[in-house]
């Protein structure tokens, strides 16, 4: 072949080959910037924009005044971007220090194969500041928010908290939650080859709305001095642990609550959890000779009896293979139905029962909410157990009419007892009094009037005859210096979880002031008090919550103590 002709076929072969090549190129153009563009184009996106969540501010919870229980404060987490970090080893030791961690567990993260570990969340601006002042390489802040209870353990069960993420996990935070926690934003942001966000580049998709305040019915004076009487039952009684609340007897709003012992509400995480519990909502307990309320309210209106009636008391009474007295001597063996609730005969009040009938007192428990919930705005209400009226044997209608074989919340008898205070009406409790928007806005809230349950005729006599409790009979120290009270005492054995009762006692006073014109009601309970008697353990604690209530609240003093100054009652 000639050279002309090996030259020729050369540049044929090259022209083929550059042919081909451009053939080639101009497939993965189309390939890539028609066929699949949109795909390699969201890839693109992918690497380059982010999208990330805009948090919106957590609303407060406040008291009735205004006063802060919760708020959120500026805080940052601190994050590590692994691979990005040059020297781990050195790293690790200068965050050591700044955020107080062993270097072994700093370390460890930062040899994490992901790329996004935290480090520490939510610490004060001025640590994230010294972070930021290290200058490590992958080490990032990111800004968040922290919760803070400015009140420290006060009404700490009732409020709850929140985690990590900011979401309530027990309380009032969990009840209102969605009120609280206002609705997330979203924003795009393009970052470098690094990941680290490009200044000036972020663009807001989705705006966050801050959360609403929630404005409580609690009252931080009266929640304070229950909290403080509470501790001092405790003390001096030797229980294991005591409640109480104070609760508004017209309207069922709820100023005070507290389980002791109590706990500050910042450091919740390193707290058992049984100190976390409501007791006055959540836990139901048998009640004994509080109770006694009902069978009295029951009685008076089906007129089985009166104030005046005479009831005589025997020794003892039998019911089948079972034999009821009463705890402690009764001053004479013929009692007033008022000396017999007074005295808190438990052979006087099983003997108006059984006049009473059994379908006539297991409509009076159910009328008065016993065996439901309240409906309270709290989280984990219990509802008590109520033994329906068919299952009922021969000494349930004794054993129920003094309080034993039932078992009720601390909430339950407040309601009971302010239906008694009030005229005869139900309350619905609750803690909400109102939410602010954050256009500052309010949104009152409004809850339904209850349902009569006796006259008002029944409610007078009944609060006269509770009121010789705390005068003549068991209740002697819930008296107060400035204010006529009434009210009534419970001593309840506690049941045995391998059947009948063990020699352990539940010891309550439930009552209202002032006798005259009832504004409050508050119910007291103390768990296993050395002192077992109501009268005794839970009176005291009652007195004087109740008489610094009333007295914060600016009541008119009782007429007959009206004129009394700096007067102690003995307790």
């Amino acid at each position: 072949m000639s050279k002309g002709k090996n030259r020729d076929a050369r540049i044929n072969l090259a022209a083929v080959v550059l042919l081909l090549g451009m053939g080639l190129i101009a497939y993965r153009l189309v390939n890539l910037q028609v066929l699949n563009a949109d795909r390699y184009e969201g890839l693109a996106q992918e690497q380059r924009l982010q999208s990330s969540d805009l948090n919106p501010r957590r609303g407060c919870i406040l008291d009735n005044e205004g006063e802060v229980l919760a708020i959120s404060k500026e805080a940052y987490s601190i994050f590590a971007t692994p691979y990005l970090v040059e020297d781990v080893p050195s790293a690790a030791a200068d965050l050591s220090l700044v955020l107080g961690k062993p270097r072994q567990e700093i370390e460890e993260k930062l040899r994490t194969p992901s790329g996004f570990v935290y480090l520490e969340r939510k610490v004060s601006p001025d640590k994230a500041e010294e972070v930021a002042a290290l200058g490590i390489a992958g080490i990032g802040l990111e800004k968040e928010s922290k919760r803070y209870y400015p009140q420290g353990d006060l009404a700490c069960q009732l409020i709850g908290f929140v985690g990590t993420d900011n979401i309530g996990l027990a309380g009032l935070e969990l009840q209102y939650e969605e009120i609280l926690a206002g609705e997330r934003g979203e924003a795009e942001l393009e970052v470098d080859a690094r990941g680290d966000p490009i200044p000036g580049v972020t663009r807001i998709i989705k705006p966050p709305v801050d959360g609403s305040d929630i404005r409580l019915t609690l009252d931080s004076e009266i929640q304070f001095k229950l909290q403080e009487q509470l501790a001092v039952s405790v003390e001096s009684s030797g229980a294991k642990n005591a409640a109480g609340l104070v609760m508004d007897c017209r309207t069922g709003a709820i100023l005070a609550m507290a389980t002791h012992p109590f706990f500050d509400v910042n450091r919740f995480a390193s707290v058992d959890p049984s100190l976390t519990r409501n007791r006055p909502v959540t836990d139901a307990f048998e009640p004994g000779s509080v109770l006694k309320v009902i069978t009295a309210m029951a009685a008076l209106q089906e007129q089985v009896v009166t104030p005046g009636s005479v009831i005589n008391i025997p020794p003892s009474i039998k019911m089948g293979e079972y034999e009821f007295k009463d705890d402690h001597d009764m001053p004479k063996s013929d009692l007033t139905f008022s000396e017999v609730i007074a005295y808190s005969s438990n052979l006087g009040t099983i003997k108006t029962a059984m006049a009473l009938g059994k379908d006539a007192m297991a409509g009076y428990l159910e009328k008065c909410g016993l065996g439901r919930k309240t409906g309270v705005d709290f989280p984990g209400e219990a509802a008590g157990v109520v033994p329906q009226a068919k299952d009922w044997s021969l000494t349930t209608l004794p054993t129920v009419a003094i309080g034993q074989g039932i078992s009720v919340t601390p909430l339950q008898l407040a309601v009971v007892m302010s239906a008694v205070a009030n005229g005869g009406v139900m309350v619905q409790p609750h803690f909400l009094q109102c939410i602010v928007h954050p256009d500052k806005s309010t949104e009152e809230r409004e809850y339904p009037s209850g349902e009569r349950i006796v006259s008002e005729n029944t409610a007078a006599s009944l609060r006269h005859i509770l009121g010789e409790v705390v005068r003549i009979g068991t209740g002697t120290r819930a008296a107060t210096a400035l204010f006529n009270c009434g009210g009534k005492t419970g001593t309840a054995m506690k049941p045995d979880p391998r059947g009948g009762y063990r020699e352990a006692y539940v010891a309550s006073f439930a009552g209202f002031g002032p006798s005259e014109n009832p504004r409050l009601v508050a119910v007291i309970t103390l768990d296993e008090p050395r002192t077992v008697y109501g009268g005794l353990a839970a009176a005291p604690c009652f007195s004087q919550v109740m008489e610094f209530s009333l007295q914060h609240l600016e009541v008119t003093p009782s007429l007959e103590k009206a004129n009394t100054k700096d007067r102690v009652v003995q307790q």
